[in-house]
């Protein structure tokens, strides 16, 4: 229920801006007319038809920004929004003084004399159209700054998930190229194997490269992917490589940026397991602490004192739990070296 309302709220949160606004103009207008002792029933007709063809106006200003200024310099913007409001402003005291006029033209209200018409209209057009001017340049000037504050929000998701699209397709060429020539060396050995060694590049590429929306997977559908990329590297370290994974089933739904183990575990096989004529082992441990997300790979090898976690799909990784959790100060990866073991320490805030 709750998200149904928030959900109607966003989808209409002009429409539902300006009637407020406008209506809470009328009633300030409405009360002041009334408090005042010369007070009639009419002000209230004359407060609606006032305040209705502004509001009425200021939407055809906003359309008309949407439709020919939003692409144009700010200036040219904002004297858009001033002329119009000018004009708008006139219009609708025009009409004012034409239901003022026909209503007291058809008995409704006192008649007005035709030699005191022309200060009637003189002094309801002016004081009226002051006060309707004053209102939709400050309603402009609240539509300009909030389509400006969007505008900035829409640039900026834009260009975060345009580097995250380019930090996730960072595929590294050097393990295809591995991946196809043992794939090619198998199908002579062992056919079967290598058809399903061949299905599994092939979910792996279609994974990598896929163009959806979500920058973050479910931790069960980045494990299989891993489980993929295990299988593909196996082809060349056979026994030289062992994996185990320890992720519990309360984790399983836990997102967690796209490819981020994947990138992790290539980087355990390329700077530990294949520095070894004997392999080693690669061991993931996942864990739920409160509100966070722990990660740790513990893979046999050393840190190079040079390196020193400083490696390109390392600060790739950095990059992309940057832009992704710019507000949680403990997400970040840590690595370090202990008893012949490097150990990558990823802390991710728990989403589900």
């Amino acid at each position: 229920m709750i998200q149904s309302v928030y959900s109607f709220f966003t989808r209409h949160i002009y429409l539902i801006c300006q009637l407020s606004g406008w209506l809470s103009l009328y009633v300030i207008i409405a009360i002041a007319a009334w408090l005042r002792v010369t007070f009639t029933p009419v002000e209230l007709l004359y407060a609606l038809v006032l305040v209705g063809s502004t509001g009425t106006g200021s939407h055809f200003i906003r359309q008309g920004f949407k439709k020919y200024l939003r692409r144009k310099t700010i200036w040219q913007q904002v004297f858009y929004l001033s002329v119009c409001s000018v004009l708008v402003a006139a219009a609708a005291t025009m009409l004012l003084v034409a239901a003022v006029l026909s209503l007291a033209h058809l008995g409704v209200t006192n008649p007005i004399p035709a030699a005191q018409r022309g200060f009637v209209i003189s002094v309801v057009f002016t004081g009226n159209f002051l006060n309707m001017l004053i209102a939709l340049l400050f309603w402009c000037a609240v539509y300009f700054s909030f389509s400006k504050v969007r505008q900035l929000r829409q640039t900026s998701e834009l260009l975060k998930s345009s580097k995250l699209d380019a930090l996730i397709n960072q595929l590294n060429p050097h393990f295809l190229f591995n991946a196809i020539n043992n794939i090619r060396a198998l199908i002579l050995e062992d056919p079967a194997r290598a058809r399903e060694m061949l299905a599994r590049l092939a979910d792996m590429l279609r994974y990598t490269l896929s163009k959806d929306d979500n920058a973050r997977v479910t931790l069960n559908a980045e494990l299989t992917i891993v489980s993929e990329y295990i299988a593909l590297c196996s082809i060349q370290f056979e026994e030289r490589l062992r994996f185990t994974v320890d992720a519990p089933a309360s984790c399983q739904q836990a997102l967690i940026p796209k490819l981020l183990l994947q990138l992790c575990i290539e980087n355990a096989i390329k700077h530990g397991i294949s520095k070894d004529i004997t392999g080693g082992n690669i061991e993931l441990t996942i864990s739920c602490r409160d509100t966070m997300l722990d990660i740790i790979i513990c893979n046999d090898g050393k840190l190079a004192p040079n390196v020193n976690g400083q490696g390109l799909g390392l600060q790739n990784i950095r990059q992309r739990l940057r832009l992704l959790y710019p507000d949680c100060q403990k997400a970040g990866l840590t690595l370090r070296s202990e008893n012949q073991k490097v150990i990558t320490h990823i802390c991710l805030p728990l989403e589900f």
